[in-house]
């Protein structure tokens, strides 16, 4: 668990727990001091029926927890902001239409294993754990980390890391060219390929794609999955998306000192301090 979660967890007002035999759902109510943007955190599991009669064994399950902002002065902006949030919990790991609901996607996850399970009786247990978390919320930015861990059969589970970052007053989405000057694009990617190149122990002039990376035409690129911390500018690469599953994920973090001349004069305000 890391710092935030944790400042968050150990806020909490109150805690209202409604159970039954697979089904849990929790509100950490969170104080309003600290924090811009009042917010709850909702907590949702569902298990696979039959193992509630075993709950000490392993069981198919779907968690989901995430924020649920509430700011009445801020009503449209922060409207924008939990669809948004409710979206990406919907989005399926699949080409399937997502249901409507958090509620619904959850059943549907369970349904579908334990169709599963009437074809391939010998199916491993599902787990399925989706997670926002909150770690700016400030009055000029609010930014949120989704996980994603998931294991619906196969060789291996799998897991994602997505940030995201919203203006509360707007709810308008903060992106890399907010941050950076016009034309920033070829010295940002030269510096963090100097810090990809050095994680992966690999010199200035070896080739990517053949130390197993899918960067096209051999040319690294930076992606915009990017969060801001006291130290400086991460960028995260999920597992597959630069390479095969052995390579997994790559965190790159960048200095703000050496992005000095890159990022705009106005948007200083938004990098935390150290």
């Amino acid at each position: 668990m890391n710092m935030s979660s944790k400042a968050m967890l150990s806020g909490f007002l109150g805690l209202v727990t409604f159970l039954n035999s697979s089904n849990s759902v929790a509100e950490t109510v969170l104080p309003e001091q600290g924090y811009t943007v009042p917010f709850t955190v909702n907590e949702l599991v569902k298990t696979e029926g039959r193992c509630a009669q075993l709950p000490k064994t392993p069981c198919t399950q779907i968690k989901v927890s995430y924020p649920r902002f509430r700011a009445p002065t801020l009503s449209a902006a922060i409207d924008t902001i939990n669809a948004e949030v409710k979206q990406v919990l919907l989005q399926s790991v699949s080409n399937e239409q997502p249901p409507k609901s958090i509620e619904a996607a959850m059943v549907k996850f369970l349904q579908d294993y334990q169709s599963a399970i009437r074809e391939f009786p010998q199916q491993s247990i599902w787990t399925d754990e989706k997670t926002v978390e909150v770690i700016q919320n400030r009055p000029n930015l609010l930014s949120l980390k989704y996980s994603h861990y998931w294991y619906t059969g196969g060789a291996h589970p799998n897991s994602s890391r997505t940030y995201w970052h919203f203006n509360p007053t707007t709810g308008k989405p903060i992106q890399l060219s907010d941050l950076f000057v016009e034309g920033y694009a070829p010295k940002l990617n030269a510096i963090a390929e100097k810090h990809f190149r050095q994680s992966k122990k690999l010199s200035a002039d070896a080739s990517l794609n053949q130390a197993g990376f899918w960067f096209e035409n051999d040319k690294f690129q930076i992606n915009t999955n990017f969060a801001m911390t006291s130290k400086g500018l991460i960028f995260f690469f999920n597992t597959y998306e630069i390479g095969p599953y052995v390579i997994g994920p790559t965190e790159l973090q960048i200095p703000y000192t050496e992005l000095k001349g890159l990022i705009k004069d106005r948007a200083q305000s938004l990098l935390p301090k150290p």
